[in-house]
């Protein structure tokens, strides 16, 4: 389904309601619109995706992609004129104390971005409000759109590792008391903590090149804004990093042993 679809130009929306396709692929054509189109779509139908891929001129492989989830994110170039990412969400359920995973595809070029989500989480309606609140980056073009995204998911991920914190911290109060750690819990959260390593560290990388434009032309304005981005993501990667060593510790042969 069509989740939003707006134009975007000289800063600012330029309408209200969401456009419908035909207008939108029509704009992108238009030579003398210098705006963009910003495109959102939540786990379209096959028949929805095929439209947008022949209105948009999408290359099949990323549309393949698109409808698959992934185990880690990426960033590739499949045209010298469209970025294809794959970005990994993430919630932290605290009454399952569990992670729940989703995706998001983006399809970038100068008169586009489109968005395909994949899993209840993830939601980017919060990704495009804040944008919009500033037009001096909406006016830099599509880039902008990417770092909102990126800022989102990365600000989600900080929920996640303090409800995994919490869940080694009690692994952790069971064994400082003399118990015997239980062993079913620490396999799942070891196996909860690498899922969760897959989503973060292999954007490390994209994102440092991101930042220096190797991807997409970034101001220098815009890559301060990644730059802060990339410095949470990494946060984020240090601290999963440190659970993730603790629950190896705990399941080789010491579980129990304070």
């Amino acid at each position: 389904m069509i989740v939003d679809c707006a134009h975007y130009r000289d800063g600012r929306r330029q309408h209200e309601e969401a456009m419908d396709l035909d207008r939108a692929a029509a704009l992108c054509l238009e030579s003398g619109d210098d705006g963009f189109v910003w495109l959102g779509l939540f786990e379209p139908s096959p028949e929805l995706l095929a439209e947008v891929q022949r209105r948009f001129g999408l290359h099949e492989l990323a549309v393949e992609d698109a409808q698959n989830f992934h185990l880690r994110p990426k960033l590739e170039q499949y045209d010298a004129s469209v970025l294809f990412c794959v970005l990994r969400t993430a919630r932290y359920d605290g009454d399952r104390a569990e992670i729940d995973f989703g995706e998001v595809s983006i399809f970038l070029s100068e008169r586009f971005v489109i968005t395909v989500r994949q899993g209840t989480r993830g939601d980017l309606r919060d990704a495009r409000r804040r944008l919009e609140r500033r037009p001096n980056l909406v006016s830099l073009g599509t880039s902008s759109v990417l770092w909102a995204i990126l800022d989102k998911i990365v600000d989600d991920y900080a929920p996640v590792v303090e409800g995994l914190e919490q869940d080694v911290e009690e692994v952790e109060s069971t064994v400082f008391v003399g118990a015997a750690a239980p062993t079913e819990r620490i396999y799942f959260l070891r196996r909860e903590t690498t899922e969760f390593y897959r989503a973060v560290h292999p954007l490390l990388g994209p994102l440092d090149a991101l930042q220096r434009g190797a991807y997409v032309k970034v101001s220098k304005e815009l890559s301060q804004f990644l730059r802060d981005v990339n410095d949470h993501l990494k946060l984020v990667n240090e601290e999963i990093s440190c659970a993730g060593l603790y629950l190896w510790f705990r399941r080789g042969g010491h579980i129990g042993s304070a």
